[in-house]
């Protein structure tokens, strides 16, 4: 480390310039997340602002580096900062949202799509730097399994089951459909038809259930929703959250359904309210 906070040069690019990191790689500061400058070896938050005094721009930064085109040049505080100020500008200002319009046009209509995937043609990226994105994206695949799998034990056990299969029984046995079970746990669709082949389960073919089957399941989901809540009465817990201007995704997150499911049963319960004592006495005449 020299005076100034930066390094020696331990790397070289092909015509001797010596580098302060390596080749195709941008090197991240622990705690500060600050970007170090290949030419000077200092550390910047806005590296891509930096390399102006080197003489060049960010996107020859990234291609006389050996860099993705889509790698950031601002350490993730910043980006987070950036964005949020983004956010809130977007929703502020009319004259922001009309100069996004036009872009957002583009991309509906399939245009930036189109731009992109003809700069990638002219100007691919190296094919180290594509290699480590692959990587990268592969290791995060790697981490997001593992981690729907620690999650998955962890439901199973604290369901009683001895193992997965126990569990998808019981579960289905319940009224549980495909679709809660993939988002319990985890599976994709093709694998968790299998483990239920595996664990012996004959699904229910479309069509054939009966309207008390249909209405056990939705008790049953229902039951489930307000445990996860830990609330006894579903209806008056989403009532009072939707209050509280809660979104439909939001309260889909927290009760384990989507947002369709959580629009259902507020309306199904707002029809119910609407039913007179004279319809109801009609009802069960």
């Amino acid at each position: 480390m020299v005076a100034d906070g930066s390094h020696l040069h331990l790397w070289h690019l092909s015509d001797g310039t010596g580098l302060h990191a390596p080749y195709g790689e941008l090197v991240v500061e622990d705690g500060t997340g600050q970007l170090c400058c290949h030419f000077c070896g200092r550390w910047f938050v806005w590296l891509g602002a930096h390399v102006r005094v080197h003489g060049t721009t960010a996107e020859r930064y990234r291609e006389d580096l050996g860099l993705c085109r889509g790698d950031p040049l601002t350490a993730s505080s910043l980006s987070t900062t950036i964005a949020a100020r983004q956010k809130l500008a977007y929703g502020r200002s009319r004259e922001v949202r009309e100069r996004f319009a036009v872009g957002q046009q583009l991309a509906r209509d399939g245009v930036l799509g189109k731009m992109t995937a003809s700069r990638r043609v002219m100007t691919p990226d190296p094919p180290g730097a594509i290699a480590r994105q692959r990587q990268a994206l592969e290791d995060g695949r790697v981490t997001m399994a593992s981690r729907r799998q620690t999650s998955r034990d962890a439901l199973i056990k604290e369901s009683g089951a001895p193992d997965l299969a126990t569990y998808l029984r019981a579960r289905y046995a319940q009224g549980a459909n495909l679709g809660q079970l993939a988002d319990e746990t985890g599976l994709g669709r093709s694998r968790l038809r299998r483990a239920m082949d595996e664990a012996g389960i004959v699904t229910r073919g479309s069509g054939v259930n009966t309207a008390a089957g249909k209405r056990s399941r939705a008790i049953a989901a229902e039951a489930v929703a307000a445990r996860r809540v830990e609330t006894d009465n579903l209806r008056t817990w989403l009532r009072a959250r939707r209050a509280e201007s809660w979104t439909l995704q939001r309260l889909g997150a927290a009760v384990g359904h989507s947002g369709h499911w959580v629009k259902w049963r507020l309306a199904a319960d707002a029809s119910k309210d609407q039913t007179t004592p004279a319809d109801s006495r009609a009802h069960h005449a």
